[in-house]
């Protein structure tokens, strides 16, 4: 079979999140963005401000309607991001091998003086240690450290203009990742009624848990958190991170920054087996057709780096600035649904979706399984081996639709849930077609026909799968079912 002649898939499984802005904000692109393959609209609480926002939500919401689609938003909060201050003229030239200030002090910056306005900056770091200047363009090694005054040797110099960004990769922060800014705009965020909230800067699960205490208890009310990948520091303690979180971005900007980049297409690639391991969304996020900000056609190596997301398995793939402030923030997104279905199209005629990375299959098989787990794997099997139309799962919480896309089988899971919220949610989940039908508290058969025929999923004589009470511990009524049904 030739590579080129591999038809692409029909149903794309690999979720489009695409950040609202001032290109993408009005009804009409809303429209055609939702037409093209959109998602999650995600919010970016760095840039704009409430009032943008709120009326972006709405858009969007009244965008959902029209389309009759589970569109789901996120919140993307700002965190903690480090910048430098002002300069006299508007920046500076960093020569190599000379010497410059970074002073904590609130004063405008001069030749030789870079003001942060990062003000523990001069308690967190040692000689020896680097800053990082404008995404890592340019970098400091620090020399010494005398109150507020950091001396620095410039090691990679070049032109530094004001509020540009820093990095401290091999410092380990005092401040909190939730700042006071998140926090209002968590709030803020909470009371639009978005369906996620993104969490920049994540270091520790205790980060996680600060923001969980600002969220509702109850689970149909709350929105759910995802943990962006951003520090090395987290990755020490990730597994814990991936337990506290709903989900993960990969967020590869400041991750690109403050690791090698060598390392980083390894650490996406495990970060997005670990979440499909604990059955989490993953995204993969920051600069994937970036070149489509103001030209038409990305390059062949962005198509590469989609695919590469697309190949791994990860849930969800994201457009930043594309569809934000692009020239062209719908072709944007037709072309990352282009790229995911031809990869989709050619892993679905190899392997019928089980992502064979082997350690994923080996890393399943190496203890007992817990029952969902199980059941999950077995229902995948089974839609391959029936050549099944769909996986049709009961989920009122949306925890047994997870298990199933987790498990990748080789057909669609249709989501059948009673709550709006949790079919918005599941709008993020790799493979997941979500429906809200009020009244489907429990499995149907005839619910699961109609569902499965009015989604176009299902012919008459075709095979169903249907699945329900994953989300217990197996006893009681939580006990699974899965049933075979003909359409």
């Amino acid at each position: 079979m030739l590579l080129g002649r591999i038809e692409m898939l029909k149903r794309r499984r690999t979720k489009i999140v695409a950040t609202v802005g001032p290109a993408s904000s009005d009804a009409a692109t809303l429209d055609r963005l939702i037409e093209a393959g959109v998602n999650v609209f995600r919010l970016n609480m760095s840039h704009g401000d409430h009032e943008t926002h709120a009326q972006a939500y709405k858009e969007v919401r009244a965008a959902a309607d029209r389309a009759g689609a589970p569109i789901a938003v996120l919140a993307d909060l700002c965190g903690p991001k480090l910048r430098t201050r002002r300069f006299e003229g508007g920046g500076i030239d960093l020569v190599r091998g000379s010497s410059v200030v970074v002073t904590t002090r609130d004063v405008q910056g001069e030749p030789g003086l870079i003001p942060s306005a990062y003000d523990l900056l001069h308690e967190e770091v040692e000689p020896g240690e680097r800053i990082l200047l404008d995404d890592g363009n340019l970098e400091l090694r620090v020399v010494s450290v005398d109150g507020t005054e950091v001396a620095c040797e410039v090691v990679r110099g070049g032109r530094l203009k004001d509020r540009k960004g820093m990095n401290l990769p091999d410092s380990r922060l005092k401040t909190p990742a939730l700042t006071e800014k998140d926090r209002d705009d968590a709030a803020f965020a909470l009371g639009l009624g978005v369906d996620f909230i993104a969490l920049s800067f994540v270091r520790k699960p205790q980060d996680v848990a600060d923001l969980r205490a600002l969220l509702p208890a109850d689970d149909a009310e709350r929105p759910a958190i995802i943990a962006k990948i951003e520090h090395p520091e987290a990755l020490d303690v990730i597994d814990a991170i991936v337990d506290a979180a709903d989900g993960v971005m990969v967020a590869r900007g400041d991750l690109g920054v403050e690791l090698p980049p060598e390392e980083v297409p390894v650490i996406q690639r495990e970060l997005v087996r670990l979440a499909r391991m604990n059955g989490k969304p993953c995204i993969v996020a920051t600069q994937m057709l970036e070149t489509m900000i103001d030209h038409g056609t990305p390059t062949r190596a962005e198509v590469s780096d989609v695919s590469t997301a697309v190949f791994s398995g990860a849930d969800a793939v994201m457009l930043s600035a594309e569809t934000a402030s692009g020239a062209y923030p719908v072709e944007a997104v037709q072309m990352m649904d282009r790229i995911a279905r031809q990869i989709e199209g050619y892993v679905f005629s190899t392997s019928g979706f089980t992502f064979g990375p082997e350690a994923i299959e080996a890393s399943f098989l190496e203890h007992q399984l817990p029952l969902r787990e199980a059941v999950a794997r077995a229902t995948a099997l089974l839609s391959r081996d029936l050549r099944v139309r769909a996986v049709v799962a009961f989920s009122t919480s949306g925890t047994t639709a997870r298990a199933l896309a987790a498990a990748r089988p080789a057909a669609p899971v249709l989501a059948v849930t009673p709550l709006e919220r949790t079919a918005r949610q599941l709008a993020l989940v790799w493979g997941v077609a979500p429906v809200c039908v009020p009244a489907a508290t429990e499995a149907d058969a005839d619910v699961a026909r109609r569902a499965a025929a009015e989604q176009g999923l299902v012919d008459p004589g075709q095979r169903l799968l249907t699945v329900a009470g994953l989300a217990g511990d197996g006893t009681g009524s939580s006990v699974p079912t899965l049933a075979v049904l003909t359409a």
